[in-house]
C-alpha cells in the first residue's frame, strides 16, 4: 500500500476509491478521504491520479469528464 498523502496517512487505494465514487477535483478527494487538505504537498500526485482515472467522454455534443 503506497501512501499518497503522508500528513493524513491516505493510501493511493483510498484516493482511487474516492475518484471511483465521484470525486473529480483535488478538493472533492479531500472531502472524501482527507488527502491533500493539510500541506498540499501531494497535490501533484492527486492530480496525476485524477488524470489517470478520469476519462473524457462525449455527452450531449460537449466533452465532459467521467470519473
Amino acid at each position: 500500500m503506497a501512501l499518497v498523502c503522508l500528513c493524513n496517512g491516505v493510501s493511493e487505494r483510498k484516493v482511487v476509491r474516492a475518484i471511483d465514487h465521484g470525486a473529480s477535483t483535488i478538493e472533492e478527494i479531500g472531502r472524501h478521504c482527507r488527502a491533500g487538505i493539510t500541506c498540499h504537498g501531494c497535490h501533484d500526485t492527486l492530480q496525476a491520479l485524477l488524470d489517470e482515472h478520469c476519462r473524457p467522454v462525449v455527452a450531449s455534443r460537449r466533452a465532459a469528464l467521467a470519473c
